[in-house]
């Protein structure tokens, strides 16, 4: 059997030894590792140990069930595939097995085609997930690579100040000892704190792009103010916004703290940010370019509200429900790849159980009225810190 029809490791419960026997020299063909237990206790304990992909196991078993060791494993992981096998006598503890929502049942005697049917049926379901999985790593990763060429670009942008203020200062210390000139300590101390600042303000800037550019060694439980998070999201953008004459209006509570994978979520904004750039760069000349960030609470206080507008007209209607799908673009292939907001949507929903629309707005700012997109993203609110 090839490699692709077999799983990593299955766990295998059962308390009856023929029957252990008979079906572990069968099973061992679907699997790489397969890991046995003899009742409930075990099970569990085997399944913390090793992690299996998914469970074959008896009902009908001494010192814990398996109807109840099922129950404790899916308060651990509650997705993996669970098969049933079962003696007629055992109907009493069907209602229980339906309510785990299990993969199916393979009644004793044991059919070994039944079985191979069963089995075969459950690993192919493994590994459609899997390859959904590694899709999503992949289309993450072409996300990335379409962003690495901005964000440098933004780099060179955000280092050209400080650079110029380091030269300034090995300047003044070099024409000082060319022309024998006594450098006082005032002066030294002056030009190194001056290097010092400016070589700390790289360094900050280095991380930030690394953390954007590389968020899976980010923490997914790591705690953050979100003030000082959107300020952080517009620092990467900022260089790129200055080259477009976009001005960025900011309207953030200072005290909204949250918990998650504080870089996935930068990646998330900061793909939102350079979309509302991309639309603001089509607008007329005259037009002064904003972008809107607000944040807020729900009424009920548990959720974040994180809002991003713009003026640069809104997304047209017969395309606004297609915006978060993935490939899908209005840049055209030279400036969209169509995966930032598609991206964007699976952090959101999927990282943060957060949930994220777009809505066209009309609205004035300053006695001046606009249209322009926006989008709303909504997160759960870390309690722990307020």
């Amino acid at each position: 059997m090839l490699d692709k029809e077999k799983v990593n490791s299955i766990l295998y419960i059962e308390d009856e030894e023929d029957t252990q026997k008979q079906l572990s020299r069968f099973l061992k063909r679907f699997c790489k590792n397969l890991y046995i237990a003899s009742d409930g206790i075990d099970g569990i304990t085997q399944y913390k140990k090793y992690n299996p992909d998914f469970i074959i196991s008896d009902i009908n078993m001494p010192n814990m069930n398996g109807i109840e060791m099922c129950h404790k494993i899916r308060e651990i992981n509650s997705e993996i595939p669970i098969i049933f096998t079962t003696a007629f006598s055992d109907i009493e503890y069907f209602q229980e097995a339906i309510e785990l929502q299990v993969e199916g049942y393979l009644f004793k005697p044991i059919d070994l085609d039944l079985v191979e049917k069963k089995v075969k049926s459950v690993i192919k379901q493994i590994k459609l997930k899997e390859e959904l999985i590694n899709k999503e790593k992949l289309l993450i990763q072409q996300s990335k690579m379409a962003s690495m060429g901005e964000m440098i670009s933004n780099i060179a942008h955000q280092w050209k100040q400080p650079l110029s203020v380091i030269s300034i200062h090995v300047t003044n210390l070099q024409l000082l000892v060319q022309m024998q000139e006594n450098i006082s300590k005032d002066v030294l101390e002056s030009c190194s704190e001056g290097v010092l600042t400016q070589t700390k303000y790289l360094s900050d800037t280095i991380d930030d792009f690394r953390g954007f550019l590389k968020p899976s060694i980010d923490k997914l439980d790591v705690s953050f103010n979100l003030k000082d998070f959107i300020e952080k999201c517009i620092k990467l953008i900022e260089a790129s916004f200055e080259d477009n004459m976009i001005s960025i209006i900011k309207d953030i509570d200072l005290k909204i703290n949250s918990t998650g994978s504080h870089n996935h979520l930068l990646q998330a904004i900061v793909n939102i940010l350079n979309n509302a750039k991309d639309a603001l760069k089509d607008i007329s000349e005259t037009q002064e370019k904003l972008v809107f960030i607000m944040t807020a609470k729900e009424d009920d206080e548990n959720n974040i509200l994180i809002s991003i507008k713009d003026n640069a007209g809104g997304v047209p209607e017969d395309i606004i429900d297609k915006i978060f799908e993935p490939y899908f673009t209005t840049k055209g292939n030279v400036l969209g790849t169509g995966l930032g907001l598609f991206i964007t949507y699976e952090i959101i929903t999927k990282q943060f159980n957060g949930s994220i629309w777009v809505e066209n707005e009309e609205y004035e700012y300053e006695g001046v009225r606009y249209k322009g997109a926006k989008f709303i993203l909504k997160i759960p609110i870390n309690k722990k810190d307020e």
